[in-house]
């Protein structure tokens, strides 16, 4: 009984700490992005300033943005590489476990997609407001 218990548990925590983790990510990432942009439109450039806006973008906010996406990326990996490491005898079993590690997997694969969107608006937006 505890063995059925506790993959479901690990596969909760799994998604739990990756979503927790992606929040916090996207609350700084959106918080440097607001930085950058009341900087564009402030004094463009900000060449006087220790930290400009392309300061603040190549040292945190990409980074950040690679980051969570490689977080993502690896956690996705470790939810769906489950099945091939749990020894079940029942080959129903086996295939439940497989479509649950999927779908499962499906949410901090589309945070990944949807966080490389993003990083690629945020480059996009941030060369077009400097020209």
């Amino acid at each position: 009984m505890m063995d059925k218990l506790g993959l479901p548990i690990v596969l909760l925590a799994a998604l739990w700490g990756a979503v927790n983790t992606t929040l916090s990510f996207f609350q700084t990432i959106n918080a440097r992005r607001d930085m950058i942009f009341s900087l564009i439109d402030e004094c463009g450039y900000c060449t006087e300033k220790t930290l400009g806006p392309l300061e603040i973008y190549f040292t945190n906010l990409l980074p950040l943005t690679i980051g969570n996406i490689i977080f993502l990326g690896l956690i996705s990996y470790v939810i769906l590489s489950i099945p091939r490491h749990m020894k079940i005898e029942d080959s129903a079993e086996a295939e439940h476990l497989k479509t649950a590690c999927r779908v499962i997997a499906v949410l901090p694969i589309f945070g990944a997609i949807s966080f490389a969107a993003g990083g690629i608006f945020d480059m996009v937006v941030l060369v077009r407001s400097l020209n």
